[in-house]
């Protein structure tokens, strides 16, 4: 899985929890609906954490 470890690159990267839109502008061209699925997959296998921030939901390392 390649996608996973560009997302988890930008994580690292922004140093900032980021939203699911500034990942997918680190991450570059993608369908936010295949990233959300990523994302989701990821906090499931607890490689990264989310919290909900008022409407958006952020995520960090």
């Amino acid at each position: 899985m390649v996608l996973d470890k560009k997302i988890i690159a930008a994580l690292k990267t922004g140093g900032a929890p980021l939203t699911q839109k500034e990942i997918a502008d680190k991450v570059g061209d993608i369908n936010r609906a295949v990233l959300l699925g990523y994302l989701r997959c990821l906090v499931d296998l607890e490689k990264i954490k989310a919290k909900d921030s008022g409407k958006a939901k952020i995520y960090y390392l």
